[in-house]
């Protein structure tokens, strides 16, 4: 499907009339809606962006932003965007295909998981910076991940649904159940006994491959790298929380860049074992996010790798500690330019809060801004503040619409409230993260039987 509009905008033209150089920004809007810098950026390096939405892109969400004159997709002329009904390599290519053969294309820039393969083809076909199809390929499949760097992989063994039992030669409990190619912790299960695999199975489709691994204790941390031509340009460490603790998932609650309570040794350990996998799957040029476990004895376990920017608010978070536009730098990555970097001078966290079961119906706060991410189509910018500016709460980003329904947090979908905030290096984070939770006030309204009101719940 193509979805567009009549807006009037006119291709973008150089001094001379010609047709200016183009990216080709391939997403969808849940995750461009972070990412909307980038035509910023592109307009200030002189190229035209030309987006390719995906699957996961609702067409009538898209049209109501394109209509609205305050939204920056909304400037983009009809044949600069194209809306495609899956993510295959060959669908991708017929989208593009007239681009290539009309716009003098300089870059291909993939901002989200679906389409890590097919960009990194495309890139790769075009003679343009990417990752490569190699690293692209293995950094969606984390069975590949385990083959590929069997240095840093946990124990594992490979299932088929299809078998019961499947665990005859598994003697170590617990473990973790997993699907080898979804994204955002969507199937991964802890498993305490054997007998608890086989009803798990039956969750799964017909065919999925799937892996049943030690359930490796220890903090867990992702590295982010800005990286060209197979060298890293600059890293970061980022902590995270899940709810692993309390249940039987896996689903991420929580972020902190940069990460605290590591030793400098500890850090190397992480920077080494990021470094180790790049160079494993052949990475070329792009923005990695690997995700690692690192135990008591400080062993570096591979949890999972992607070759994209990170997902929630984990860029934002950067651009807070570092005040770097890491936007500009993915596109001056896929450029072929070298981007700019800075250290961490200041801390920043995204907290995701539990909510009331229910419809959602509202969220507000006391002194703090509410952000309805996901009905806007936008993220807020959040600048960075001076690095000994006090720690603050910068926002409170809703990631659901409103009447949809709240339940357990099985997978990071199943998420709806988190705050954002930040503060100097030193300072610690927990006092300005309680205050900012605490007034935040998310409200549900219990679904009725039909006929009957519903009762609201905070």
């Amino acid at each position: 499907m193509t979805t567009f509009r009549d807006s009037g905008a006119q291709p973008a033209m150089d001094a001379a009339g010609a047709r200016r150089p183009a990216v080709i920004v391939i997403t969808d809007l849940v995750v461009v809606a972070k990412h909307l810098r980038l035509l910023d950026a592109a307009e200030r390096r002189g190229v035209t962006p030309l987006f390719v939405f995906g699957p996961e892109t609702p067409a009538d969400e898209l049209a109501r932003h394109r209509r609205n004159p305050r939204h920056p997709l909304s400037h983009l002329a009809d044949d600069d965007l194209r809306h495609v009904a899956d993510t295959s390599l060959d669908t991708l290519l017929r989208a593009v295909a007239p681009w290539l053969r009309e716009r003098p294309v300089r870059a291909v820039l993939n901002v989200g998981e679906v389409f890590v393969e097919a960009a990194g083809a495309l890139a790769q076909s075009l003679d343009l910076p990417g990752p490569g199809t190699h690293a692209a390929r293995v950094c969606r499949n984390k069975l590949l991940q385990r083959l590929a760097a069997p240095a840093l992989a946990p124990r594992w063994m490979l299932l088929d649904p299809a078998r019961s039992p499947a665990t005859d030669s598994w003697d170590s409990y617990p473990a973790v159940l997993k699907p080898a190619s979804r994204m955002s912790s969507s199937g991964v299960r802890a498993v305490a006994a054997p007998e608890a695999v086989p009803p798990l199975l039956l969750g799964y489709g017909a065919g999925e491959l799937l892996l049943l691994e030690e359930r490796v204790t220890g903090r867990e941390f992702s590295v982010e790298t800005l990286v060209r031509d197979g060298a890293v340009l600059w890293a970061g460490i980022t902590a995270k929380d899940t709810n692993e603790s309390a249940t039987s998932f896996f689903t991420e609650t929580g972020h902190t860049s940069p990460a605290p309570h590591l030793t400098p040794a500890q850090e190397e350990l992480l920077f080494d074992a990021n470094t180790e996998f790049l160079r494993a799957v052949r990475f070329g040029t792009g923005m990695s996010h690997t995700e690692f476990r690192l135990t008591p004895e400080n062993r570096v376990v591979l949890m999972e790798a992607a070759a994209r920017p990170p997902g929630d608010a984990i860029t934002r978070l950067w651009r807070l500690a570092t005040g770097m536009d890491l936007d500009a730098a993915l596109l001056d990555l896929a450029l072929g330019t070298k981007p700019s970097v800075a250290p961490p001078g200041r801390r920043a966290r995204q907290v995701y809060l539990d909510h009331p079961r229910g419809l959602l119906a509202d969220v507000t706060a006391e002194d703090v801004p509410v952000h309805w991410v996901g009905e806007q189509g936008r993220w807020p910018d959040l600048p960075p503040l001076a690095h000994d500016a006090p720690a603050r709460a910068h926002a409170v980003l809703v990631s659901r619409n409103r009447g949809d329904l709240l339940g357990d947090l099985s997978d990071s979908q199943g998420r709806s409230v988190s705050v954002v905030v930040d503060g100097p290096l030193a300072c610690d984070l927990g006092t300005v993260t309680r205050d900012t939770t605490a007034r935040v006030t998310i409200q549900s309204i219990q679904p009725a039987p039909a006929g009957t009101a519903g009762e609201a719940v905070r």
